[in-house]
């Protein structure tokens, strides 16, 4: 629909400088109903407001400009002064390719960068992993599927307090040797467990040993340092391996021991105490730190940047790699290929990849959840203190809240729960929450028995490729369907079901409307591309049925602005919906007016067309949710 706004723009906005000297955007909205039009322009409105005059009048004058247009069949004016246009249909759908492009002429930012999953690496992926991982993805799929350029990183906290409890673990409760760790087919299932053990003994004596091994690992001492090293890639190994069964993966994976062991923090150390951002406190309970002042509450406070015994906090760390993000920091990272397709950053330039760099963003998504909302503004602070407004107003926080089980699906993974709610919350320091790669398995095996019920014929092969398929699908959806300020309790019937708000529903509808045009080309030798070339007049048609098929027709030209309302709202949870709607919107006309046995030639293509445009757009709302699509179900 953009490319029809903007011929609409092209005509309107130049007219309204001549005839009224404003310079005003146009804005349109969408009918509340069909019958009412197929878009409105409510601009009418404003430049009433503004000089003072009647905006039915201003609304008048506009219809003389626009109704010479050949796009536009008739335009209504409505109320005080809406203009309801009504599209030419057979130039519609003449020129249907370009309505319905959702690429922009140019992309808005050089680069967008995208930071995503940031799963801890020290033991396996959950649940709520997945919905960062989900979310992280989709946005960057809209983003490039409106033309952005686009970067996505996962930071790997490779030296963290997380890390360190499993090594303190492996060092001194398991007692296990480097060749152990390496031996391990499921080291991040090993250390689900370990870590559960770690925080069961939480006396003075053992959180000192914890602190000790932390400190040792940031200083690079051996072992302890090797031990980490081995246990955060054998682990990051995993988690890959775990996203990319949802057709998720990253351009280059930022590790934080290379922010250390380069000095990105020494530069922005300097930078921070330059330009007075940071000072050090030589007094009071914060005597010995350097702190930032930030106003909060109503009232001055002091955030420690750096400890009194020199060990820098997060959010220290975050404002060093925001610079570099933000290319402010005169650094960068050396990189090398961690596999095909991801990149990974190194210390070592000898083992550098030549000729390839990261970050420079001019835009920056961090996808993480609403808990870490205080810091993430700690960080847009600091970039507004040290005068990169810009850099500051392009960061985005994308929240979102929680994942939890239900009470049936937790018991139905086995855990024992004897409380009365309904939800089960996940903690990984107390063993509770459900591994992501069990949830994937769980959802693949009920989804094949299910297949299994319905093609008890097909080859073992093909019932698993199927089943892989609605089994992401079924998970990617449900994250991806409700609001982010909605805590997400994952139900395993819920999700699966192929009626109603789900992927495997989107799938089902894709496939069935394959299977259409598969038998409309075997009775009538024609394929189903071909038959849109010679368009029939909608007036042919009943009229009950001529308002459906163009009701149906025009929704499914506003793919565009449902993507760019989700982009500029951070609401996936929109284009999911999107296409849910789209889908029903199918189904209803499958199930009202035939295709196959229509005997009236052109009745029966402008069904057709309404159909085909329907499966365009559901097909790239399914590629934009990364919801793969099965041949069949």
């Amino acid at each position: 629909m953009r490319y029809l706004k903007n011929k609409l723009k092209i005509v309107l906005e130049p007219f309204i400088f001549d005839e009224y000297g404003e310079k005003n955007e146009i804005r349109f909205l969408n009918p509340p109903k069909p019958e009412m039009g197929d878009l409105t322009i409510s601009s009418a409105f404003e430049i009433g407001k503004k000089l003072r005059k009647n905006p039915r009048e201003i609304a008048s004058s506009f219809v003389n400009i626009l109704e010479e247009m050949d796009e536009i069949d008739r335009i209504d004016i409505a109320g005080p002064g809406y203009l309801n246009i009504f599209f030419n249909k057979r130039y519609f759908l003449s020129n249907i390719e370009k309505i319905f492009t959702l690429k922009r002429d140019k992309a808005e930012y050089k680069k967008i960068i995208v930071e995503h999953t940031n799963i801890n690496p020290n033991k396996a992926a959950h649940i709520g992993h997945l919905r960062n991982a989900v979310l992280g993805d989709t946005l960057s799929r809209m983003l490039k599927e409106r033309g952005e350029n686009v970067e996505i990183q996962n930071y790997i906290d490779d030296t963290g307090v997380q890390v360190a409890d499993v090594v303190y673990g492996v060092l001194h409760i398991d007692k296990l040797s480097i060749d152990d760790l390496k031996k391990m087919d499921r080291i991040d299932y090993y250390l689900w467990d370990l870590y559960v053990k770690v925080h069961l003994k939480d006396d003075e004596e053992t959180k000192k040993m914890r602190r000790e091994v932390h400190h040792k690992i940031e200083q690079g001492i051996l072992p302890e340092k090797d031990y980490a090293e081995i246990i955060s890639l054998g682990v990051l190994k995993r988690h890959l391996e775990t996203v990319k069964r949802l057709g998720i993966d990253y351009d280059v994976l930022p590790r934080e021991s290379d922010i250390i062991n380069l000095k990105f923090w020494e530069n922005a150390f300097d930078i921070l105490k330059e330009k007075s951002v940071i000072r050090y406190q030589d007094e009071g309970v914060n005597k010995g730190c350097w702190v930032m002042d930030v106003f909060e509450d109503g009232e001055d406070r002091e955030k420690i940047i750096v400890k009194s015994n020199g060990a820098i906090t997060y959010v220290g760390k975050d404002i060093s790699y925001h610079l570099w993000k933000f290319g402010l920091l005169n650094k960068d990272f050396y990189y090398k290929k961690m596999d095909e397709k991801h990149y990974i950053s190194i210390s070592d330039p000898d083992q550098a990849v030549n000729d390839i760099s990261f970050g420079n963003g001019e835009r920056v998504y961090n996808v993480i959840d609403q808990r870490q909302s205080y810091l993430q503004n700690i960080v847009k602070k600091a970039l507004e203190k040290l005068g990169y407004e810009k850099a500051a107003e392009n960061l985005v926080h994308f929240s979102y809240e929680v994942v939890a089980l239900s009470k049936k699906s937790a018991e139905d993974l086995g855990f024992k729960i004897d409380s009365e709610k309904k939800i089960v919350e996940v903690s990984g320091r107390k063993g509770i929450g459900v591994k992501a790669d069990d949830l994937i398995d769980e959802l693949e095996r009920r989804a094949k028995e299910e297949i299994e019920k319905r093609h008890p014929d097909f080859p073992e092969e093909k019932i698993n490729e199927i089943s892989k398929k609605i089994g992401s699908g079924a998970l990617r959806y449900y994250m991806l369907k409700y609001t982010l300020n909605a805590i997400i309790v994952f139900d395993f019937d819920e999700a699966l079901k192929f009626e109603g708000e789900t992927g495997p529903y989107l799938q089902y509808s894709n496939v069935r409307m394959k299977s259409l045009f598969k038998k409309y080309e075997e009775r009538f030798g024609e394929n189903v591309e071909n038959s849109i070339d010679n368009i029939p007049d909608f007036s042919i048609l009943p009229e009950e049925e001529k308002n459906k098929l163009w009701e149906t027709i025009v929704f499914a030209s506003r793919l565009d602005s449902e993507l760019e309302l989700s982009i500029n709202n951070l609401e996936p949870s929109r284009l999911a919906k999107y296409g849910f709607y789209l889908c029903q919107k199918f189904n209803y006309i499958y199930n009202s007016f035939s295709v196959i046995n229509e005997e009236d030639e052109e009745k029966r293509k402008l069904r057709l067309i309404t159909i085909y445009i329907i499966y365009k757009q559901l097909n790239k709302i399914l590629d934009i949710l990364g919801i793969e699509k099965p041949d069949i179900m």
